[in-house]
């Protein structure tokens, strides 16, 4: 089966989204189905559903410069001068995707050709001007102090040792090659999974390394796998040795910036079996909102029926709280 944008999604962000506020999931994931209500609602969520705060494209661009460099030492071409462009580039998109979001008319119609826009701008919050050079030096550090650890001589070495190295492309995703491939398990079929960790290594035929990088909250539960993990360990096992990892030694890492704490996990036949039955549970879920939990047609129940959450504290930071307000008067 091919990458089907149409099909019903199983993601970790889903289910985090669709536990933290069903309304907020409709919005985000069914935004055209507001159409039905009022075209306004629907153009209005389709510009909400692009916005991201300026913290959340810190760790998005960290990715990119990152995965920019890591090809760089993958071709043995990391110069410093080589270096210096990466960071010059990605201080000049950054600045220019905050100007154009700073300059953007927000009560203009909805523009598809244009969709980057800062939650800040939107909402008209205060200081927006002084955060955009404390980002960008925010992602030049977390590439600065990758360069400068330990870790970065253990990806170094991946680079002579391997058989072979992947890198994330996060640019350009290719939504193809991050799919999960779930036909042997029939309770799956026909939805869409995908993952993509930032970088793999197949050291030989049964030993992986496999690490994700991560510049947001630090996770301080070191014991239990998290699932982000397990479901990308299930994609390779999936792909090569159909749910049996008895033969095989997968190591996982996970590295924060700029702390560089680094949490790892040695992936056992339980986890995959586990993260299985967990999937199929959230699918399950997700099913409900959907008619007849046709997962190929994939079209929502009556947006009324997915209720908003009662925290006032998550509604105050919610993107969506501006048609969250307006849909209000519809119902």
């Amino acid at each position: 089966m091919a990458y089907n944008s149409n099909n019903l999604w199983r993601s970790n962000t889903r289910l985090t989204v669709l536990e933290y506020c069903q309304k907020k999931y409709y919005f985000n994931y069914y935004t055209n189905f507001l159409k039905d209500i009022d075209e306004k609602l629907r153009l209005d969520g389709l510009l909400l559903k692009n916005l991201k705060s300026i913290e959340m494209r810190v760790g998005e661009k960290t990715h990119h410069l990152l995965s920019d460099y890591l090809k760089l030492m993958k071709k043995k071409t990391d110069s410093q001068e080589n270096i210096n462009k990466l960071k010059e580039e990605i201080s000049q998109v950054m600045t220019d995707d905050f100007n154009i979001s700073k300059n953007r008319d927000y009560e203009a119609w909805y523009d598809r050709n244009q969709k980057f826009w800062l939650t800040e701008h939107y909402y008209k919050l205060e200081d927006t001007d002084k955060k955009l050079q404390e980002a960008i030096d925010k992602v030049i550090n977390n590439l600065d102090t990758f360069i400068w650890s330990e870790r970065h001589d253990k990806v170094s070495r991946f680079f002579e040792i391997s058989q072979s190295v992947y890198i994330e492309s996060p640019k350009r995703p290719d939504y193809d090659n991050m799919r999960i491939i779930i036909d042997s398990i029939p309770e799956l079929m026909d939805v869409s999974i995908l993952a993509s960790p930032d970088f793999g290594a197949i050291l030989w035929d049964n030993r992986f390394t496999i690490i994700d990088r991560k510049s947001w909250k630090e996770n301080m539960n070191d014991d239990s796998v998290p699932d982000q993990i397990k479901v990308y360990a299930l994609k390779m096992i999936l792909k090569k040795w159909k749910l049996n990892i008895n033969d095989m030694d997968i190591k996982w890492y996970e590295v924060y910036l700029p702390s560089l704490k680094v949490n790892w996990w040695q992936i056992t036949q339980q986890d995959i079996d586990d993260v299985i039955q967990k999937i199929i549970n959230d699918v399950n879920f997700q099913k409900q909102f959907i008619v007849d939990e046709d997962v190929t047609r994939n079209v929502p129940i009556a947006q009324k029926n997915f209720h908003r959450t009662t925290s006032a504290k998550k509604c105050e930071s919610c993107t969506f709280r501006k048609i969250c307000d307006d849909l209000k008067n519809f119902e």
